[in-house]
């Protein structure tokens, strides 16, 4: 992708706004029309084959038109999510790894008496309590504030998956949406060797009106 195509010079009003490093983060756009959702796959794919030097075949390319097209319908219409983003240092052979940023209104006093850190990080209900793995962490932020928090939680999938997800909330001050940042994915290995990008990238969040 072209430089100045991503991010707020183009996006107009944005819902969360960040100024991450482009060369390890893509701009998913929730609506798009066929062509330009063609256009900006074909661009996509090209790059990423190129920088991780492998070629970009018809499997792979299907794969992740499938891949795109069920997750943006899916944060659009679902979860309705506000900003999507990827993280390009996962080769094309794995399953991308998206994050979502979503602003909710919560007014409880701190961020982990919210229902939407409750129902961003709970898995299915049938899934045993001994075969998940959850650890939390403070996590502030510099636009967001500090009462912030990191949860990270384990869980099978199906027999074989077993997923990982990691959401970021921070409880705004009242009168300002909290905001969540959300992503999972079917490797442990690659949700942790991204942590320490993650963390990065989530510090650079914040809410386009509340920084001024």
């Amino acid at each position: 992708m072209s430089e100045g195509t991503l991010w707020s010079a183009d996006l107009g009003a944005l819902h969360v706004d960040t100024d991450a490093n482009k060369g390890l983060w893509g701009y998913l756009w929730l609506q798009m029309d066929k062509k330009t959702f063609k256009e900006w796959l074909d661009a996509t794919l090209t790059d990423l084959a190129a920088a991780h030097n492998i070629e970009l075949t018809r499997k792979l390319r299907r794969f992740h038109k499938s891949f795109y097209e069920q997750t943006i319908v899916t944060l659009r219409d679902k979860l309705q999510a506000d900003e999507a983003f990827i993280y390009h240092p996962v080769p094309l052979t794995y399953m991308p790894l998206v994050m979502h940023a979503t602003r909710i209104h919560c007014e409880a006093r701190d961020a982990s008496s919210c229902e939407g850190i409750t129902a961003a990080t709970v898995p299915p209900p049938e899934i045993p309590e001994w075969q998940q793995r959850t650890g939390s962490i403070p996590f502030p932020s510099p636009h967001l504030g500090a009462d912030g928090v990191r949860v990270t939680r384990s869980y099978p999938a199906d027999s074989t998956i077993m997923m990982t997800s990691v959401t970021y909330h921070w409880h705004t001050p009242p009168g300002l949406p909290d905001v969540l940042l959300r992503g999972h994915h079917d490797d442990p290995e690659v949700i942790a060797a991204a942590l320490e990008a993650l963390d990065d990238f989530a510090r650079t969040l914040r809410l386009p009106d509340a920084a001024h």
